[in-house]
């Protein structure tokens, strides 16, 4: 790859990442603000309750990811045409935003697993169940993020980058770079895979002779799970392209220019991908924005009806 055509990826990347990003964010704020409106106007069975806050957690979450790489892509896009410094402290606490905002939602995911394990494999503690249990979970997943990135920022290893125009941990950092593959990707796809394991597991050792309704129960519980596998397993994809040039960049000595770029683009993809997914795979959630779209279709058909019949009426009237 010549350097032109590096000049012209490394544009094209940060480019389509802001594009990708806007769809992301605008997709999470719009679901976001249907499970807070359905919520707050319906009276639902605090098992749906439970299930919609953890969903709208990792949308705003999603919402929070993409705006932030909006805007430091935004930044690496005024860097390459101006070639302008943002080499500052508040760059540094960008970075590190950054990392908080990707912890928590790799972390919003395990809290969801959490709860399908309560529900399914410890039903008989009924604590495990609480609705405000979950409210709490969220800001506590945001201030684990906080401690646990903490040494990073204090250690100063989250510096400015200038290929990038961004702050963030650089490729030689090895210590940085091994705590953010331990704690903020590895841990949460470890554990995500130990959930749903011991769930799957649980549900076929339940004993045949039981009612139809738990068999029924317990099928669903099954394909949800199923579902809830292949979005973790896209969960698992964000963070592929960025260890395959991580390990082409160790192994080849030289460091990669586009390595952060593909990543940043890859985890925008995935954000819309993960949008569109979380509604398809989530029976409640998928039943509130069908809901909701049908009505704003009918809404607008039966106005101009209503405006036709009006018309019609007064025509006949003159």
């Amino acid at each position: 790859m010549n350097n032109e055509t590096t000049l012209t990826a490394g544009f094209v990347l940060p480019l389509l990442t802001v594009i990708h990003g806007s769809i992301a964010s605008i997709m999470s704020t719009i679901v976001f603000f249907i499970i807070i409106y359905h919520q707050h106007n319906n009276r639902i069975k605090q098992e749906e309750r439970i299930t919609l806050i953890l969903c709208a957690n990792i949308y705003l979450c999603i919402f929070l990811c993409s705006t932030m790489l909006i805007l430091l892509n935004i930044q690496t896009l005024l860097g390459d045409l101006y070639d302008l410094n943002f080499d500052s402290t508040q760059c540094i606490y960008s970075g590190y935003l950054n990392l908080i905002f990707i912890y928590t939602l790799y972390y919003g995911f395990v809290t969801q697993a959490l709860y399908r394990l309560c529900r399914i494999v410890y039903s008989t503690y009924r604590w495990f169940q609480i609705y405000w249990l979950y409210i709490i979970a969220v800001p506590v997943q945001l201030i684990s993020a906080c401690l646990i990135m903490c040494p990073l920022f204090f250690h100063h290893d989250i510096i400015y980058i200038p290929d990038l125009y961004q702050c963030f941990i650089p490729n030689h950092n090895i210590l940085g770079t091994v705590w953010i593959i331990v704690f903020m990707y590895g841990l949460p796809i470890f554990c995500l895979l130990i959930i749903y394991i011991h769930i799957t597991i649980h549900i076929r050792q339940q004993p045949t002779n039981q009612t139809i309704a738990v068999k029924r129960r317990q099928a669903r519980d099954f394909v949800v799970i199923r579902r809830i596998i292949i979005l973790n397993s896209i969960l698992f994809t964000l963070g592929v392209p960025g260890m395959i040039l991580l390990i082409i960049n160790y192994v080849t000595g030289n460091e990669l220019t586009l390595n952060y770029r593909v990543t940043w683009f890859s985890f925008e993809l995935s954000m819309i991908l993960l949008s569109i997914l979380m509604i398809i795979m989530t029976p409640q959630l998928k039943a509130i924005v069908i809901a909701k779209w049908k009505r704003n279709r009918v809404i607008p058909i039966a106005a101009i009806v209503e405006n036709s019949v009006q018309t019609r009426t007064a025509g006949t009237l003159q």
